[in-house]
């Protein structure tokens, strides 16, 4: 445990929405899901926590063309080996992930919607994951599945105008969905989850928690649920964002 470690800790006994929004999502992990049951997003969680140590993937992301390193992951007894690659590649080489390649796993059976699914479920529990890790902390324990099928329900409008996958429009958010995001905002980065409302509530909270809420990204001074202000956040974002080369 780091020197800091103990203050940190500290100072998250006065921020029970941090624990909150963990639980909610590993709840939100026992359920089936738009595309996936609940066995298979446990399975895609546990994957992603297998991808951070993946000796493999260190490989694949040393060679110039991923493709020229033949040797394959693990199998599983619930996930297609495709599908465990690109687990793999969205925790570890992300930026090398191709409109190419998204098309091939249609073409293999996995739609795009299932694909927006699939990435949700790897963003968020790495957030989670990686926040433990800062505090040296283990990852919590992901749940038991709970029975039921995927309920795949899509929303009404889509345009994939932008980007590898459908989206909601920036304008188009109906009655349902209006909590999505702010009137006039539908950044590209929030829009990208939209065929699956849901996992963009899940990320929502958990980015609300570990950094702010949509609703407070307008105030540049300093938000009224945080100790940081917003410059010395930024600085911090912008570090962090630089050293993992986030696109954004």
């Amino acid at each position: 445990m780091t020197a800091d470690a103990p203050l940190l800790l500290s100072a998250l006994d006065n921020r029970a929405d941090i624990q909150s929004a963990i639980e909610a999502h590993l709840d939100y992990l026992s359920e089936p899901g738009y595309w996936w049951t609940a066995s298979e997003k446990i399975a895609i969680a546990a994957e992603s926590r297998l991808a951070k140590h993946c000796r493999l993937c260190d490989e694949k992301k040393a060679a110039l063309s991923r493709r020229s390193v033949q040797a394959q992951h693990a199998p599983s007894l619930i996930l297609d080996e495709k599908i465990i690659d690109m687990i793999h590649q969205i925790i570890t080489d992300q930026g090398r992930i191709t409109r190419a390649q998204v098309d091939a796993l249609e073409k293999d059976g996995l739609s795009k919607l299932a694909y927006v699914e699939l990435v949700g479920l790897v963003v968020c529990i790495f957030s989670i994951d990686e926040f433990h890790r800062a505090l040296d902390l283990a990852p919590p324990p992901l749940p038991q599945p709970k029975p039921g099928v995927p309920s795949q329900s899509q929303p009404p409008s889509l345009e994939q105008s932008t980007g590898f996958v459908p989206m909601i429009p920036k304008l188009g958010l109906t009655v349902a969905n209006e909590d999505l995001w702010p009137t006039g905002f539908g950044a590209n980065v929030v829009r990208a989850l939209s065929a699956t409302p849901d996992l963009v509530r899940q990320w929502k909270r958990i980015a609300g928690a570990f950094y702010l809420h949509l609703e407070e990204m307008g105030n540049l001074v300093q938000a009224n649920s945080r100790v940081l202000n917003r410059l010395q956040m930024e600085l911090i974002a912008g570090r962090v964002s630089a050293i993992n080369r986030c696109f954004y």
